[in-house]
């Protein structure tokens, strides 16, 4: 509660955000972006994570991250079991995931992750018609597609930080969409 209320001041209500689901979200957020030592009561994001997932803006590209998507999401484009703007609501959300990362240059920038979470990427994929339990997969998709991207065009050192970007931000929007 404690980190929330440092880092996260929502003025505009969340739909999903009930107290439960903020607990759940930042507990994840915590785990995986503040330092962990034990004994320690620093609960500040660590910097370095920061500056590494904001210099991921000069290796990764918006039209290298859509590529990535493409390539790895191929098989999906004339699968029966999909929706046909799956693919395209997953380049989509490879780049608005990424907006948010990057923007979180400062710690003070968690003020409207929630917000932002909502805004740009639930009520969206829900105005593309797209059930929620798609997004699971979308999510899994994406970073299955970026690792394997990475790892052929010799990005392995932004492997680490993109996998501790996304998962638990991943979490967080599968919290926000069930609740």
């Amino acid at each position: 509660k404690q980190w929330y209320q440092r880092r996260v001041r929502a003025p505009r209500k969340v739909p999903g955000l009930t107290y439960p689901a903020l607990v759940k979200c930042v507990s994840v957020l915590m785990s995986e972006w503040c330092p962990s030592s034990e004994g320690s009561s620093d609960m500040d994001t660590d910097r370095a994570f920061l500056k590494e997932l904001h210099s991921l803006k000069d290796k990764v590209s918006e039209s290298m991250l859509v590529g990535m998507v493409n390539h790895g999401c191929e098989t999906l484009k004339n699968n029966p079991d999909y929706p046909k703007n799956f693919v395209m609501e997953l380049r989509k959300l490879a780049v608005k995931l990424m907006s948010i990362g990057y923007s979180l240059v400062h710690t003070k920038d968690y003020t409207d992750i929630f917000i932002d979470l909502d805004e740009m990427i639930l009520r969206p994929w829900a105005s593309a018609g797209l059930p929620f339990s798609l997004l699971e997969l979308g999510l899994s998709k994406l970073l299955g597609c970026y690792v394997n991207a990475a790892t052929n065009t010799g990005l392995y050192s932004t492997i680490s930080t993109f996998e501790r970007y996304l998962r638990p931000i991943s979490s967080c929007l599968l919290v926000l969409s069930n609740s």
